[in-house]
């Protein structure tokens, strides 16, 4: 019953498009995106768009949480990798109370392996009745 109420709710908001794994125009694959991200890096194969609803900015900014930030930097330099000159990059942050962490991952956006730009939006997320941080990143354009 969930599956054919969200099913109806995406044909209304996005047509058929979601029907099928694989179109014309695309592909959903259902696997980890860290070895795809990888191949694909390899390969040199560049997308208009890169969606990540992987991770979202850890909560934590002590030390010891370092690997969760290194993940996560890992997981941006690879999308950024296969990411059009002019492509879109999509992601959340976190709840708009987490200022610390959202800097930090600003801070984090500085030092990828290529310069970025970033805008933010804070949107109302009812399921968790906060109020979360959504970037759309992009690569700096050479000058």
């Amino acid at each position: 019953m969930v599956i054919d109420g969200c099913r109806k709710y995406m044909r209304k908001t996005c047509g058929d498009v979601l029907d099928n794994l694989k179109g014309e125009c695309y592909q959903v694959l259902i696997e980890d995106c860290i070895p795809v991200l990888k191949r694909y890096a390899k390969e040199e194969r560049m997308f208009d768009y890169v969606i990540n609803d992987l991770t979202a900015v850890p909560i934590s900014t002590s030390p010891e949480e370092d690997s969760t930030w290194e993940f996560l930097r890992m997981i941006l330099d690879l999308s950024m990798k296969v990411l059009k000159p002019d492509g879109k990059y999509f992601t959340q942050g976190n709840c708009v109370n987490l200022t610390e962490a959202l800097t930090l991952y600003e801070e984090l956006l500085g030092r990828l392996y290529c310069p970025v730009e970033f805008s933010k939006e804070v949107v109302c997320v009812p399921s968790y009745m906060e109020l979360w941080v959504f970037y759309t990143i992009w690569k700096k354009p050479e000058v």
